[in-house]
C-alpha cells in the first residue's frame, strides 16, 4: 500500500491527487488573487505558500478552518448554501474542491463563483467522478453510486452527497450559468484501474467517437472528444474549469 505523502510536517494536509492539478491551473493562469470555497484545513493556501506562490487566498468555510500561517489572507465562516458574500468579488479564481457534490443547488453556488471572479477569471471545480465502470456497475446492482450511499439518518455536518456528477453534467451547469472554455483536466491516477474496466467501457468509447465524427462544429467536436478520455471515463477524479466571459 502506498505510503500517504502530507503537504505539511504536522501531517495536517494530506496530498490527493487533484491536488497537484489545481495547483498547475492557478499557476497557468497566474492568479494572485484566489477564493478557495470552502477551504477545509487550507491545504490550497498551504501548498501554494510552500511553493512560495505570491498568491493572496482568502477561504470561507463552515466545519473546518486553516490555523494561522496555513497561507489564507482570510478565513471567514459561510454556508454556501446561502449566496456568496458580498466582499467576493474580482478574484483571478475561483477554488472548489470536493464540495459541489455536497450542496442542495449546485447551479446557484455556480452562479454565486460566476459573479465572484473578475471577467476573465477562472473557476476550477473538483469532485468525485461517478462515470467510471466501477461506479456504474454498483449504481446498476445496488442503485447508489460508489461513495454515495444513502445518507438517512445522517445530520448536517456529517458527509452528505446529494449529486453525483460526471463530465457530462459538470459540462452543462458551467454552460448554465454562462461560463465558456470549458476544460477537463488531466489528473495523474491510474486509468483505468484494471483491464476489465476498459473491455466493458469499450462501447461508450465507441459511441462517444462516433459522436465526434458526426459533430456539426469545432465547439461539439470538442465536447465528444473530451468525454471519450480516459479521464472522464475512467478517472476517480473530475477536475473541471471554466471561464468568466470578458466584458464587452
Amino acid at each position: 500500500m502506498p505510503t500517504r505523502r502530507y503537504h505539511d510536517d504536522a501531517q495536517r494536509h494530506p496530498i490527493k491527487p487533484y491536488h497537484a492539478t489545481v495547483l498547475s491551473i492557478l499557476q497557468a493562469e497566474r492568479a494572485q488573487r484566489v477564493l478557495d470555497a470552502p477551504c477545509g484545513q487550507g491545504w490550497l493556501g498551504h501548498a501554494l505558500r510552500r511553493r512560495g506562490e505570491p498568491v493572496q487566498v482568502e477561504g470561507l468555510s463552515l466545519w473546518e478552518f486553516p490555523l494561522e500561517g496555513d497561507g489564507y489572507a482570510s478565513a471567514r465562516e459561510h454556508d454556501l448554501e446561502t449566496p456568496l458574500p458580498a466582499h467576493c468579488a474580482e478574484f483571478d479564481a475561483v477554488v472548489c474542491a470536493e464540495a459541489l457534490h455536497l450542496v442542495r443547488n449546485p447551479g446557484l453556488l455556480l452562479e454565486g463563483f460566476a459573479r465572484a471572479v473578475r471577467p476573465g477569471g477562472r473557476i476550477i471545480i473538483t469532485t468525485p467522478n461517478t462515470w467510471y465502470l466501477g461506479s456504474r456497475l454498483q449504481f446498476l446492482l445496488r442503485g447508489y453510486h460508489a461513495g454515495f450511499r444513502p445518507s438517512v439518518g445522517r445530520q448536517r455536518g456529517e458527509y452528505i452527497p446529494f449529486f453525483p456528477l460526471s463530465y457530462p453534467q459538470l459540462h452543462l451547469f458551467f454552460e448554465s450559468v454562462g461560463l465558456e472554455d470549458i476544460r477537463l483536466h488531466e489528473v495523474d491516477e491510474p486509468k483505468p484501474r484494471r483491464w476489465t474496466e476498459r473491455m466493458l467501457a469499450w462501447p461508450a468509447r465507441m459511441y462517444l467517437s462516433g459522436r465526434q465524427r458526426r459533430a456539426q462544429d469545432a465547439t461539439e467536436q470538442n465536447y465528444w472528444a473530451d468525454a471519450a478520455r480516459d479521464q472522464a471515463l475512467h478517472g476517480r477524479w473530475l477536475v473541471m474549469s471554466a471561464r468568466r466571459r470578458q466584458a464587452q
